[in-house]
């Protein structure tokens, strides 16, 4: 029992004292905690932190330590961070969708554009969507087969599409040009998803444009065939189709969205008796109707303009649609064998509409 407590004394005694004073003062610390950085130390991370050097790279080349050891990356991490000074390293992102000579002449073209403005111009800069193979094949075939079709049949045939409208800018519009010289521009403003927005469902014929009806909340297939029946056939019914087609005086054409394709939407056309044109997928740029969008959203914001809130915006679109949309309907009819024939020298692929 003696030689026991002896040991025990012995070992306390080692721990406390003989190992504690092997320690170098340069590691000595409270308990597990790690050593600080010494003034040294901190002068070389302040070196290669001046040669734009990431954490883990400036850890690397430390000089180490009497007992062969560095501080760990963290540890110059947080170093910088507590001092203010980390350095964020941008990722490169995606590479540029235009040459520096086509921005150039961007810029030389919204100027002088008179449907822009004259001081903040926004243009669309719209990036290249996916055309799967089987969607080529598609569209190719479709243009094959009407791009001969004379200007009369298309006179009979009717274009929708939704249209969403933000209170900060354009939607979908990605790339802001301004003006180097003249005015300073004036201030804009960015809110999250725009500050609000509003979605329409347009149509357009060679007669005349619908009636502008605003949608309240997603277009699901119930919503879209609630337009279809108190919007689009009232008008559609009233325009001076021709005589010699009384069971289907015209030719609907839509999209492949959901609530366009759903099956309970191509039951109510079945049943009212209205022709749709077998449109092929992926096809924006063949659609005419995505122009007269594109040329309403740039007077609705024109100059810029921004608003802050939808009442304020909505008499701004319903004008636009019923003043300055009818100009362009004759000329973007007749561009349909242009579109159908650049689809068919792009080999199926997107087109310059």
């Amino acid at each position: 029992m003696k030689g026991f407590k002896t040991c025990e004394r012995r070992l306390t005694h080692l721990l406390h004292s003989g190992i504690r004073s092997r320690r170098s003062p340069a590691t000595a610390s409270i308990g597990n905690m790690a050593p600080r950085l010494s003034d040294f130390e901190k002068g070389q991370i302040d070196a290669l932190h001046r040669l734009c050097l990431t954490p883990r790279a400036i850890a690397a080349r430390l000089r180490p330590r009497p007992d062969k050891t560095r501080p760990s990356y963290k540890t110059v991490e947080r170093f910088l961070k507590n001092r203010g000074e980390k350095r964020v390293f941008k990722k490169p992102g995606p590479a540029r969708t235009i040459s520096p000579k086509l921005e150039r002449r961007l810029i030389r073209h919204v100027i002088t554009d008179r449907l822009t403005s004259p001081e903040v111009r926004i243009i669309a800069q719209r990036r290249k969507f996916f055309i799967s193979e089987k969607n080529r094949v598609k569209r190719l075939a479709f243009a094959r087969e009407y791009v001969h079709k004379p200007l009369s049949f298309w006179k009979n045939v009717i274009f929708s599409d939704e249209k969403i409208f933000r209170l900060d800018g354009p939607h979908g519009y990605n790339k802001t040009y301004q003006r180097t010289r003249g005015p300073e521009p004036a201030p804009t403003m960015r809110r999250h998803s725009g500050g609000g927005s509003a979605m329409f469902w347009g149509a357009m014929s060679w007669h005349g444009l619908s009636t502008l009806h605003r949608v309240q909340g997603s277009l699901n297939a119930e919503r879209y065939r609630q337009v279809m029946l108190n919007v689009m056939m009232p008008w559609a019914l009233e325009l001076p189709w021709r005589l010699d087609q009384p069971d289907c005086p015209f030719i609907f054409q839509q999209d492949n969205a959901p609530g366009h394709a759903a099956l309970s939407t191509r039951e109510l056309f079945d049943t009212v008796g209205i022709a749709l044109l077998d449109w092929p997928a992926r096809s924006p740029d063949l659609n005419p109707v995505e122009n007269l969008w594109a040329i309403v959203s740039r007077r609705v914001h024109w100059q810029g303009r921004q608003f802050m809130r939808l009442d304020d915006m909505l008499p701004v679109i319903y004008d636009c649609w019923r003043t300055e949309a009818p100009k362009y309907v004759e000329a973007l009819f007749e561009s349909m064998p242009r579109r159908l024939q650049a689809c068919i020298d792009a080999g199926g692929r997107q087109t310059k509409y």
